[in-house]
């Protein structure tokens, strides 16, 4: 008989975004990259972190298009 185990997929707490492969923890948060961890530590050291109470997922990213006006 084959054991499966259970695999919890961890979201980014500044963007939300599914943490591909291990996520970077920083002050028991995980995150999907360095650039979200820097903009969570520029936040935290200046007692601005009442922006997450703003939307569920204030961080969100600028999705990639695929072509128009500025694809280079």
């Amino acid at each position: 008989m084959l054991s499966v185990q259970k695999v919890q997929i961890k979201n980014c707490f500044h963007c939300g975004d599914e943490c591909y492969g291990e996520p970077i923890r920083f002050n028991e948060k995980d995150f999907c990259c360095e650039g979200c961890k820097l903009v969570f530590e520029l936040l935290d050291e200046n007692n601005l972190c009442s922006y997450y109470s703003l939307n569920e997922q204030s961080g969100n990213k600028i999705k990639a298009s695929s072509g128009g006006r500025f694809f280079f």
